[in-house]
């Protein structure tokens, strides 16, 4: 990966002020979440997993838009490789988000918030969640760029598809069989709360359904960048 192009995106990104909206309201959340002590360990995890898919999702898009149009032909036209052109956005976005994902993990450990101390394997357990929760986030939200929805659209459809892939309609309808296999063409944000929704203060054992998570999550995240390279691809040919 291009660490100079990355250096650049992020530089870029920075100067055009659009991460101040998600970035703002992701600092209030963090100040209203952590105000009250103490906290439940799964049932925080599933609040603030949520709150990163929403920031890393809005962060994706706003990244995204914020390359004038000129400079990005321009930017293409230097690195010769369109695919590493976009490879190169994406990991932009996700090292941006993950002092983000680093704060709100940090937080409640050193305020001791927490109803009990973490495990080492639970501490890796929050970091690889909200990574993965995160760069599922950034994935989604990067389709929702000017190349392929303008305007208004463009904002409506994502809060629709965000509202979608975070209400745990497989938990609300669980006896409707449509609706729950429906949601294994989502990204598996709801199949994570509901294991953590029965935890409550207990230990997580990283077992094989975590792995499944993990693979499952990679995996849609990959498929997500592969479509989202063709589709651009064949945009930039237009």
């Amino acid at each position: 990966m291009n660490g100079a192009l990355i250096k650049y995106n992020i530089n870029y990104y920075i100067k055009s002020i659009r991460y101040l909206p998600p970035v703002i309201l992701f600092i209030a959340f963090l100040g209203i979440n952590y105000q009250v002590s103490p906290i439940g360990i799964w049932s925080n995890l599933h609040i603030t997993f949520i709150a990163i898919f929403i920031l890393s999702s809005w962060v994706g898009v706003s990244f995204v838009n914020s390359e004038d149009k000129t400079q990005q032909y321009i930017t293409r036209l230097h690195i010769n490789n369109e695919t590493v052109y976009h490879l190169s956005k994406i990991a932009s976005i996700v090292a941006f988000l993950i002092p983000f994902y680093a704060i709100t993990l940090l937080i409640p450990l050193v305020q001791g918030s927490f109803t009990r101390s973490l495990l080492l394997s639970e501490i890796f357990v929050y970091f690889i969640v909200y990574f993965l929760i995160g760069l599922l986030g950034v994935t989604v939200g990067i389709f929702f760029n000017s190349d392929i929805f303008s305007g208004e659209m463009a904002i409506l459809t994502h809060i629709l598809v965000v509202s979608i892939i975070i209400v745990p309609f497989n938990m609300m309808f669980e006896d409707n069989m449509f609706i729950v296999f429906a949601y294994y063409l989502l990204p598996p944000i709801n199949f994570l709360a509901q294991r953590l929704h029965d935890l409550d203060t207990g230990v997580f054992i990283i077992d094989s359904n975590f792995l499944i998570f993990v693979l499952y999550s990679l995996g849609y995240s990959i498929t997500l960048i592969v479509l989202y390279i063709l589709v651009m691809q064949k945009k930039n040919k237009y």
